[in-house]
């Protein structure tokens, strides 16, 4: 059983919390929430998983206060048996009136990894914004076929593709995991 991280966030605190999946734990779960005004934060998940590698990723963010502010963003790319299970819920509680909140969680696969991306909205409030999108598949070939009509090889498409798909997230990491993800990708 994975060891829940719990994140509290106070009156105007603005945090950035980054996830780097690449095998090594099978169970991760964030237990996050907004207790005072003004309270911000990011979950931003890169996870990149193959051969058997799997992953139950749980992500709860609980509004507890007025004019609070949430967005989980999760890319996950996954090879050969790999496997991912996202849960995401996010909920406003009565009294965070103001508050925003988003998750976001696609999965890019290849032909024999699973994906399972669920995303879910307790919204005991008025006067809030939430919302959430999810999206699990394999590379577009329209994709792949409009960059090899340009020249490129079948395999340098679709690591384009995949690379352009991870660099959203990892666009937004601190600067020394954005490194080490870049690298990892490479591999």
């Amino acid at each position: 059983m994975a060891k829940v991280k719990r994140v509290v966030l106070r009156r105007d605190e603005q945090r950035v919390i980054p996830l780097l999946w690449t095998g090594a734990e099978s169970e991760i779960s964030y237990e996050i929430t907004l207790a005072e005004p003004g309270a911000n934060v990011q979950l931003l998940g890169l996870l990149v998983g193959g051969e058997a590698q799997s992953l139950a990723l749980r992500v709860t963010v609980t509004h507890t206060a007025p004019q609070t502010t949430s967005n989980v963003l999760i890319n996950a790319a996954l090879k050969d048996n790999a496997k991912v299970d996202i849960n995401g819920l996010l909920r406003i509680m009565p009294g965070a009136n103001g508050s925003d909140t988003w998750l976001g969680a696609h999965v890019l696969l290849s032909d024999n990894a699973k994906g399972l991306a669920v995303p879910a909205l307790e919204i005991l409030e008025n006067d809030v914004i939430a919302g959430h999108a999810t999206t699990v598949g394999k590379i577009n070939e329209l994709e792949v076929f409009y960059l090899m009509c340009r020249g490129l090889s079948e395999e340098t498409a679709r690591k384009l593709i995949i690379s352009g798909f991870l660099q959203s997230i990892i666009a937004r990491f601190p600067d020394k995991l954005a490194a080490r993800a870049r690298k990892l990708i490479e591999l």
